[in-house]
């Protein structure tokens, strides 16, 4: 799956990513199409809320240009009324994800909030070359969270190969994760 090979140099093809030049260290780092793909919704910048996250982390960054990282991802849990304390291990467990599933608005309250916090996370890697260790377990969180069946089964339907290429996805954002 071409998506999925080690080597790929978005600086190759493009310029810009959504008007941004990206660091150096994030081409090296994210060396995978996937993660460049904007039109992929199955991929980390390939739907709105992903792009609009992006966009408001560039903002933050102007607005707050000496402030640490962690300050954006209490400021995205604040406007869902959710504090850093909140957003923990409970968050990944099956019955957490059943209780959201079945009680409330699924994309609104887990999708959206996924995708803002990754899109956040890898916009710093982005940016700046580098994700803070301070936010790294907040973005895994949201990873490994996207990578439950229910999840999946939820966003995907019965779609097999979707879901299988989205957990592919996922696994390497971990990989780069790590490597960030």
């Amino acid at each position: 799956m071409e998506q999925l090979e080690k080597g790929y140099n978005y600086l190759e093809n493009n310029n810009y990513f959504f008007g941004e030049i990206p660091d150096k260290r994030a081409i090296q780092v994210a060396d995978y199409k996937f993660f460049w793909d904007t039109s992929d919704e199955l991929s980390p910048f390939g739907c709105e809320e992903a792009y609009i996250a992006f966009c408001e982390l560039c903002n933050w960054l102007i607005d707050n240009p000496n402030a640490p990282i962690i300050e954006c991802f209490e400021w995205i849990l604040e406007s869902w009324d959710l504090e850093l304390d909140d957003f923990n291990d409970d968050i990944i467990e099956s019955d957490s994800i059943l209780r959201i599933i079945q009680d409330m608005d699924f994309y609104e309250e887990l999708m959206s909030l996924d995708y803002t916090i990754i899109s956040t996370g890898f916009g710093q890697l982005i940016l700046q070359g580098k994700i803070d260790m301070d936010v790294k377990n907040i973005i895994q969180l949201s990873i490994l969270r996207q990578m439950n069946s229910n999840v999946l089964d939820n966003f995907l339907g019965n779609n097999i190969e979707w879901k299988y290429v989205r957990y592919l996805y996922l696994q390497k954002l971990l990989e780069i994760l790590e490597e960030a």
